[in-house]
């Protein structure tokens, strides 16, 4: 992965902008088969909100940012974990989130009023500033099927 590569995955403004590029998925503890995209979960006792982001795999092989920090990146074709044409594998980021949330309703995570406070609006950004030497180490260690700490 490129030092310094930048990608957002989500959409802040999904709501209004529409889901094309909406990538959040919501769930439980202990539930996650269970995977939710336009509402946040009611979560039973002892059980905790998971906030999950899979971001693109693939990378244009040459710029690491574009004007809407999405073009230079794309998914994976979800049949083959293959890129498209002119795009090259990079490692995948998945964030996961856990969050402790009060019992009830009445949670949102989204701070856009005119969004609703909509999940489908959820988004994740990322910029690479690994060093080098340790993201090959960890990305050979990954790799290699090992436990990476």
């Amino acid at each position: 992965m490129p030092r310094f590569l930048r990608i957002i995955t989500g959409d802040a403004k999904a709501f209004v902008n529409g889901n094309a590029n909406a990538n959040a998925s919501w769930s439980c503890t202990g539930f996650e088969n269970r995977q939710l995209k336009d509402k946040y979960p009611i979560c039973p006792q002892g059980s905790k909100v998971v906030r999950t982001f899979r971001f693109q795999s693939c990378w244009d092989g040459k710029n690491i940012d574009s004007a809407n920090h999405r073009t230079h990146v794309a998914f994976a074709d979800p049949n083959s974990g293959r890129c498209k044409n002119g795009f090259r594998a990079i490692p995948q980021l998945v964030q996961r989130i856990v969050y402790n949330v009060p019992p009830g309703p009445g949670f949102a995570v989204d701070s856009f009023p005119e969004q609703l406070h909509k999940p489908v609006t959820d988004h994740g950004d990322f910029i690479n500033v690994f060093d080098q030497r340790l993201m090959k180490r960890l990305v050979g260690c990954i790799n290699e099927g090992r436990r990476c700490t």
